[in-house]
């Protein structure tokens, strides 16, 4: 049985781990090693951050994490505060289990009780088994965003 909660400090190994395999699930490159110190500085500056408009919660199974969901509140240019699910990563063994379809409904519940309407996600291109997994939740997209870079 799958528990949603707080982090813990016992957690820091495992999320940890798993935000470097988010990193690495996003990044189509290979990784440096100062990013991956880095991501490691980042992972346990999230774990113990005390910032009311931020949440992390884990996914606990006997005790051990075995997924994570952290998103933010943010003001969008305006007086309005929109939730944003910055990451979901749920341990390859456990994917399909419906794991991070909890996570993400906590994490959505903890905005919408902070009085948040409307919650984003922001996917790269590449995400597509993530973007499936995103309108299922209930999300729609609103926009495209293109980008285009100087070549060398």
């Amino acid at each position: 049985m799958v528990k949603i909660r707080e982090p813990e400090e016992k957690d820091l190994m495992h999320f940890t781990r798993y935000s470097i395999d988010f990193l690495h699930s996003i990044k189509t490159s290979r990784q440096r090693n100062e990013q991956l110190r880095d991501r490691k500085y980042w992972a346990a500056d999230q774990l113990l951050a005390n910032n009311p408009k931020q949440k992390l919660l884990v996914a606990d199974m006997d005790g051990r994490m075995i997924g994570y969901v952290l998103g933010v509140i943010d003001q969008h240019g305006g007086p309005d505060e929109y939730g944003y699910v910055r990451e979901v990563f749920v341990d390859e063994f456990y994917r399909r289990e419906g794991i991070g379809t909890e996570l993400f409904q906590q994490l959505m519940n903890w905005m919408h009780s902070q009085g948040v309407e409307a919650i984003q996600v922001n996917l790269d291109d590449y995400h597509n088994g993530i973007s499936e997994f995103i309108r299922k939740s209930g999300f729609t997209p609103v926009s495209t965003l293109f980008e285009h870079k100087q070549k060398e």
